[in-house]
């Protein structure tokens, strides 16, 4: 028997945790993970001892601008960041332009990724002023899953309660999750008036006029909401610690509600706005000490299901203008090349176990998503889609070095230990030792397993 692939050596994540042995891949999928791959001739044989092997990555909040801002980032350049980040799927949000609120708009995303793409892909459809039949018309088009927004920075992907409401019910029959921009659209809109008449336009203001409670209130309303329904709710973005308390009590009341944060608000607080200014500027802002010390004891104790790097990338020169006014900058910034070492770096700080990252960056995404076990798992049948990671490596991300089209990072500079070496995705390698092996339109469109 000869296979195309063989990844020997290596400590590799299984059901059964990290052990030693060989992840033998053949046609796209893992045909077996084994001690004894000696006796099996391969094409090719690559050595990862002292390494450990991972499932792939599935970064599951990412936008890629793609169409409508290809200026800022596309799906080649997007999954080429994605790629050397060590993520082998990534799920794109749906306020591109045109918005994807319709089957039309949909498949025309699919189309221009399928071009494009150099790591596999999923869309999420968006859930705002949406009639029944549009949203079931997307679910049997593929998406993985819906997306609405309590604010309206994106009218058309907003909904009012009484919307939502029904929005929940009929996503709820697709059996696919629904998506939460969780914040209080008037506390939101009010605080910036008066941030307005105040005259602050500092950076530490866009933290100080978006305050916790419009995304711990936001979180309860959108969780009683589906608490009559049969959906599966997900909290984007957590930043809060009042947010992550009604999780914990959402959870252990029984309701079917995950949540989701992201490096930003485990590694920059409040204070880092001072020095990095505009290019910390997210949506929900960073919060304090408390609120990050909260979030890190929810994702290692299991309250927060789900680490994301809500990549969204703007041009340097649109950042820029924060400096002078903060509310002048857009909210976002590039994160999907970093997110995977900076988190290693965590692990080897012992802030995380590596398990722990793997469920949360890998497992999890993949079964809220319905792509497990095709996705997120290291076994046989599951499509080969493997990261090899230097736990002992140490470097410095630096913006001019990434992938994106945007260069910029809050991280600049950052030094961390742990790194990604190998990204393989259904057996073949995109990128190998920082240098990208991948050509765009590999990469395919995932549709849930349901």
């Amino acid at each position: 028997m000869t296979v195309d692939l063989i990844i020997k050596g290596g400590k590799v994540y299984s059901l059964y945790g990290i052990c030693d042995g060989d992840v033998v891949i053949d046609s796209g999928g893992i045909v077996s993970l084994t001690k004894t791959s000696g006796s099996i001739d391969a094409d090719r044989v690559i050595d990862a001892a002292g390494k450990v092997v991972l499932p792939g990555m599935i970064d599951m909040h990412v936008h890629f601008r793609d169409p409508g801002f290809t200026e800022r980032e596309d799906f080649e350049t997007g999954t080429a960041a994605a790629a050397a980040g060590g993520v082998t799927t990534v799920v794109d949000m749906p306020n591109t332009v045109p918005s994807v609120t319709s089957v039309k708009a949909l498949k025309e995303k699919i189309e221009i990724a399928n071009r494009k793409a150099m790591v596999d892909f999923a869309l999420i459809g968006g859930a705002g002023e949406v009639e029944p039949p549009v949203l079931t018309g997307m679910a049997q088009e593929g998406v993985v899953a819906f997306k609405t927004f309590m604010t309206a920075r994106f009218k058309e992907l907003t909904a009012s309660d009484s919307q939502m409401l029904d929005n929940f019910n009929t996503i709820a029959g697709t059996g696919l999750p629904c998506l939460i921009h969780a914040e209080n659209q008037d506390i939101v809109s009010r605080w910036m008036e008066r941030a307005i008449e105040s005259g602050r336009v500092d950076p530490v203001a866009h933290c100080d006029f978006r305050p916790p409670i419009a995304e711990v209130e936001a979180t309860m309303r959108t969780i009683i909401l589906a608490g009559g329904t049969d959906v599966d709710l997900h909290i984007c973005h957590m930043s809060a610690k009042g947010g992550v308390e009604v999780l914990a009590w959402a959870k252990a009341d029984g309701r079917r509600v995950t949540g989701e944060t992201s490096p930003n608000y485990l590694l920059l607080s409040e204070e880092s706005m001072k020095s990095l200014g505009p290019y910390a500027k997210i949506d929900p802002p960073l919060r304090k000490e408390a609120d990050q010390k909260a979030l890190w004891r929810a994702l290692n104790d299991g309250t927060v299901d789900v680490l994301a790097s809500d990549h969204a990338p703007y041009p340097k020169a649109e950042k820029e203008k924060g400096w002078a006014n903060i509310f002048d900058a857009p909210s976002g910034g590039v994160g999907i090349e970093t997110s995977l070492p900076l988190m290693l770096d965590c692990v080897d700080k012992g802030l995380l176990r590596l398990e722990r990252l793997v469920e949360v960056f890998s497992v999890n995404p993949a079964r809220l998503l319905k792509l497990y076990p095709r996705k997120g798992a290291l076994m046989p049948g599951s499509d080969a889609d493997v990261v090899i990671v230097d736990l002992k490596r140490e470097h410095e991300i630096k913006a001019e070095l990434l992938h994106s089209k945007e260069k910029t990072t809050a991280y600049d500079g950052y030094k961390v230990r742990g790194a990604p070496l190998t990204t393989v995705v259904r057996g073949e390698v995109v990128m190998e030792n920082g240098v990208l092996q991948a050509t765009p339109g590999y990469g395919e469109f995932q549709r849930p397993i349901l």
